[in-house]
């Protein structure tokens, strides 16, 4: 088929052969259903140890789903009437940080970044409290054991100065009672003595009777 060409104004010809309509008939697709999916290439054991760690996982800190998913018909076509039983809000105030990343819906991978490291936050300061709590308790316990043990070394202060004031009782009264034995052994001397004189002295009268 001949051409002319507007730049050059020199006639060309097209060699390419015209479009035929394909008479071919498009390929049927193959389906497979899931029990002839996994029936071909079953799980290895690690494979399902992952599958249930990471189900644990999602189970314990599942995501909520994003709000356009979990809206329904109904909940859209609110009635304008408003609840009497819900509690009214007052339009401005500030929400808490944590419904409002629940709320957000993640369409960058900056913002599912930021709800990561939120979650993670979160976790952790959930864990933090739980040690602080702990550490409180046995710092609680710790003192009071500090309270028996001082209350106990005064106990043992008052013992050791009863010992002592007994010690000393105890050696008073035996230098006490020798004391007294020895009173007593000057009081047997001296009545001895006063009846040896008497006996002499009666002595002497008889004799001068005599």
């Amino acid at each position: 088929m001949l051409y002319l060409n507007l730049a050059t104004h020199q006639p060309t010809f097209n060699n390419r052969p015209a479009m035929m309509q394909s008479t071919q008939k498009p390929s049927k697709t193959l389906t497979l259903t899931l029990d002839a999916w996994e029936s071909k290439s079953p799980l290895s054991t690690t494979a399902n140890k992952s599958l249930s760690v990471l189900s644990n996982a999602s189970a314990e800190y599942e995501r909520p789903l994003p709000i356009k998913l979990s809206l329904n018909k109904s909940q859209i076509s609110k009635s304008a009437t408003p609840n009497l039983n819900t509690p009214f809000e007052v339009p401005g105030t500030p929400q808490n940080e944590h419904n409002q990343t629940q709320n957000e819906i993640i369409t960058t991978p900056q913002q599912y970044l930021e709800w990561f490291e939120q979650i993670e936050k979160s976790i952790d300061n959930e864990h933090e409290s739980k040690y602080q709590n702990h550490l409180q308790k046995l710092n609680s316990e710790l003192q009071v054991h500090e309270d028996i043990l001082n209350k106990v070394s005064l106990l043992e202060d008052e013992i050791s100065s009863l010992r002592d004031n007994w010690d000393a009782i105890d050696t008073g009264t035996a230098s006490l009672k020798d004391a007294c034995q020895r009173y007593l052994d000057e009081r047997d001397d001296l009545i001895a003595l006063k009846e040896k004189m008497q006996e002499q002295q009666q002595q002497k009268q008889q004799k001068q009777k005599q």
